[in-house]
């Protein structure tokens, strides 16, 4: 057999899967009880001769679990698994994640308009579901979260009492912080802070949410850290410089800046991330360690350190204010 390019199967494994989801057939199986296809299908609000044939292709994936019954009907559950990555809040929970991949998809369907004009199609990110990728980054992988975290901590010298979440989403990473002790806030636009809250629950209580954009401002502070994740790769070298500057005047004295992203010529992921970033974005990129240098030393910050990250392919950046300045 030959090696190919593109593994197919699970280009239509995901789309097997968001399109389960989205018709509502996972969500129906979510009792502990196996049902008959009759049932699965009532609850859903789907056709008969589809859902069967969807149900059997999930089994074959290994999500559902066909049982036969004493009368010779099928019945249908979630497998462990099905019920732990689609389901279940837990550490393997992608439910969100997986819609997000094929939101994205729509995008990177236009890319030959794009490498035409230079300019993302259809609004780019601007029109994309907004909550489905907010809950998307809140399923990113704990020992990512904690990595950061301990770096973050590791560079300051324990010196974390208070910091600001920009472009927070969810608040994932906020979280982590806030269970640390430190007085968190959160800072996104206004549309994604009541998915913050919701994904949040009780622990919402614990965070300062703050809307606002950050290309127009940045939360006064002063913060212990000033953390950026995953946010800079949406915009232009231009304003990444203008928002390191902000970010100077909001860390407190002695305190850090963190900028959590892929870098150019260190994160194998990068040149790839960085077509996403064209298809769906006016000017992000990809940006390099030099250029992460430049904007975090001319906006005053001194001892720039940019560490990879053991537990993904992407970087940390981290920038001090001096105490006395």
């Amino acid at each position: 057999m030959r090696d190919s390019l593109v593994d197919r199967r699970s280009v239509e494994r995901l789309l097997l899967l968001v399109g389960a989801l989205r018709s509502g057939l996972i969500d129906a199986l979510g009792g502990e009880e196996a049902l008959p296809l009759e049932e699965v299908a009532r609850i859903a609000g789907t056709d008969l001769r589809a859902s069967r044939i969807v149900l059997a292709a999930l089994a074959s994936e290994g999500v559902v679990e066909e049982t036969e019954g004493a009368d010779g009907n099928i019945f249908y559950r979630l497998s462990p698994v099905g019920r732990a990555h689609l389901l279940n809040e837990g550490p393997d929970l992608e439910r969100a994640g997986l819609v997000h991949e094929v939101n994205k998809l729509r995008g990177w369907l236009e890319l030959p308009e794009v490498i035409r004009t230079g300019r993302p199609a259809s609004g780019g990110m601007a029109r994309k579901d907004v909550r489905s990728r907010a809950m998307a980054m809140g399923e990113r992988d704990p020992a990512v979260l904690q990595e950061v975290v301990e770096r973050c901590f590791g560079y300051a010298g324990g010196r974390i009492h208070t910091m600001v979440d920009v472009g927070g989403s969810v608040g994932h990473l906020a979280r982590e912080f806030s269970r640390r002790g430190v007085k968190t806030s959160l800072f996104d636009k206004e549309e994604v802070l009541p998915f913050a809250r919701e994904y949040l629950g009780e622990e919402a209580g614990d965070i300062t949410f703050l809307g606002g954009d950050l290309t127009e401002a940045l939360p006064a502070g002063p913060f212990d850290l000033v953390y950026f994740g995953n946010v800079l790769h949406i915009y232009s070298p231009e304003t990444n410089a203008r928002v390191a500057l902000e970010a100077y005047r909001a860390t407190s004295r002695g305190g850090t800046i963190a900028i959590q992203d892929y870098v150019w010529g260190r994160s194998p992921a990068a040149a790839l991330f960085a077509v996403n970033m064209l298809r769906s974005t006016d000017d992000g990129g990809v940006w390099t360690e030099e250029q992460h240098r430049a904007w975090l030393t001319r906006a005053g910050f001194t001892g720039v350190e940019v560490l990879d990250l053991d537990t993904s392919g992407g970087q940390l950046v981290l920038g001090r204010r001096p105490a006395g300045l």
